[in-house]
């Protein structure tokens, strides 16, 4: 039978353009579901040890409610992912403003309307061990408050031994910061939180942090250390000992991993996290330099699938992508892209059991 693509209307714009949904299905069961608007990732599901598949993220049951708004489910992120201080950035000589859409003082996720708001054109590809779409669009000049016109490509793949693959690829006429991701909340279990679940980080220092903002120095974790993941840990076992926070949401810097917005490598292990209840288990590989960990600590009143009312830590979010607020840190690698220059990252989720 061979890997699927199955697509279907899931919902209308306010302006008339209709969204579609696109799943992709494996011969072994496993599916991936992703919309044209935001590149939204709905839906992937697996099996567990005893065989039987289940949702693993947290999403949206219609697109009314992801009109309505939501906290990044399963979206893609850009311009540039993550938080930019002060108002905006300046590039060559020239100070670029940008709106402050998280607690008035901090500019987050691309802006109000940024990459994970937008309708994107899609074309389907499929061979023989994988399937996927490609995703694509330009970023006008000025959109959000960055310069250029930035082409974007983002290509979402199924391959046959149950890899989830992200590419991102961009190119601009003018310069501009660019920082691409994917928000997908994961829960491996089912059970009510992710507190059980058991992450190991393949890194090697993680951003020092103040105001949920990076200083620009690395702090090497020791064993004991609430933010030592060096070997298996329940991800519950510390985290109301993460000073300045309600859980996790730092960035940890990938082990051997390059700095070039163009990657030239195969991606390089950043993290890996299981679920004991069910046996599943996720293995990420990035050509990122960063691998930002978040504990889903600001979902308490948000809305889930069937209705639900979530509580907080019901999944957790493994970001790859460059560091936090680079425009205006030197101490981190630049993510300034040229007009003569490419960007292009990759990470893949490996998923098996245990």
């Amino acid at each position: 039978m061979g890997i699927t693509i199955e697509e279907r209307p899931f919902g209308t714009l306010p302006e008339g353009h209709a969204v579609t949904l696109f799943e992709i299905t494996n011969t072994a069961g496993m599916s991936v579901a992703v919309m044209n608007y935001g590149c939204i990732i709905t839906s992937v599901r697996t099996r567990d040890r005893r065989g039987d598949l289940g949702e693993i993220t947290l999403a949206y049951d219609s697109f009314e409610e992801y009109l309505a708004g939501h906290p990044y489910f399963g979206a893609f992120i850009g311009r540039v992912a993550n938080r930019i201080s002060g108002g905006g950035f300046e590039l060559d000589g020239r100070f670029y403003p940008l709106a402050a859409n998280q607690r008035g003082i901090l500019h987050l996720h691309g802006g109000v309307a940024g990459f994970d708001k937008k309708l994107y054109e899609a074309d389907l590809f499929s061979f023989e061990d994988r399937a996927g779409v490609r995703f694509s669009r330009v970023s006008p000049d000025g959109e959000e408050g960055y310069p250029g016109n930035l082409e974007v490509t983002h290509t979402v793949t199924l391959t046959e031994d149950d890899r989830l693959v992200l590419e991102y690829q961009a190119t601009t006429d003018a310069s501009t910061p660019v920082n691409l991701t994917n928000h997908t909340y994961w829960n491996l279990s089912g059970e009510p939180t992710i507190l059980d679940h058991e992450l190991t980080l393949a890194v090697d220092a993680v951003a020092a942090a103040e105001n949920a903002l990076p200083t620009g120095e690395f702090v090497r974790t020791q064993p004991g250390d609430p933010l030592d993941f060096s070997d298996w840990k329940r991800v519950g076992a510390d985290i109301d000992l993460v000073a300045g926070n309600p859980g996790y949401d730092h960035s940890y810097r990938v082990d051997g991993a390059s700095t070039a917005l163009e990657a030239t490598t195969e991606p390089l292990l950043a993290a890996s996290v299981r679920a004991p209840a069910s046996g599943r288990r996720m293995d990420v590989y990035t050509t990122s330099p960063d691998v930002h960990f978040y504990s889903g600590n600001h979902l308490p009143g948000q809305k889930g699938r069937e209705g639900q009312t979530l509580k907080g830590r019901e999944a957790l979010c493994l970001e790859c992508e460059f560091f936090p607020d680079a425009p205006n840190n030197p101490a981190f690698p630049p993510i300034v892209l040229r007009p003569d220059a490419r960007y292009y990252q990759k990470t893949e989720h490996r998923f098996s059991c245990e």
